[in-house]
């Protein structure tokens, strides 16, 4: 009786396995659906999927079984992703939404309002730049013409 209770503990811990699994393949899912360069890049990234899957299954079996791989290692994860896929995934999809909603809101705002300071930035800078040469340029030449102007009404050519 024990060594079917230690087998029946090992299906339920690889179940989680299977479920780490299905957490994976959504957060997979949503950065395809939210992201181009996901899907400009879609067999970098799903090279990456599955080496980050592998690697799952792996320490799952490593850590509960010392990589003695038994066929209901396969069931179990398998079982996990489908009660996984099945019951909460819809709302793990939702979470994440929401998540990367925010986050991609704030950086477009973030970015929005950066570009707007430098915008602003370069508007004072540039009309600071201008009215240093009014001051340079265009304000002795006035004094110049005046002055010109007041020696022709006296009668002095120039």
């Amino acid at each position: 009786m024990g060594l079917f209770m230690e087998d029946l503990n090992i299906f339920y811990l690889t179940i989680y396995g299977g479920i780490a699994v299905g957490l994976l393949f959504d957060f997979y899912r949503i950065l395809r659906r939210n992201f181009k360069i996901v899907k400009y890049l879609s067999f970098i990234f799903d090279i990456v999927f599955w080496i980050a899957i592998t690697v799952t299954v792996f320490v799952t079996i490593n850590v509960i079984e010392k990589f003695d791989l038994r066929y209901y290692h396969f069931v179990a994860l398998f079982l996990g992703f489908i009660l996984y896929y099945n019951t909460i995934s819809k709302y793990i999809l939702m979470f994440f939404n929401k998540i990367v909603s925010f986050f991609t809101h704030l950086c477009k705002r973030t970015v929005h309002y950066i570009v707007s300071f430098l915008n602003n930035l370069y508007y004072i800078i540039i009309y600071s730049i201008h009215l240093i040469f009014d001051i340079i340029c265009y304000i002795p030449s006035v004094f110049y013409s005046n002055r010109r102007k007041r020696k022709n009404k006296k009668g002095v050519n120039i």
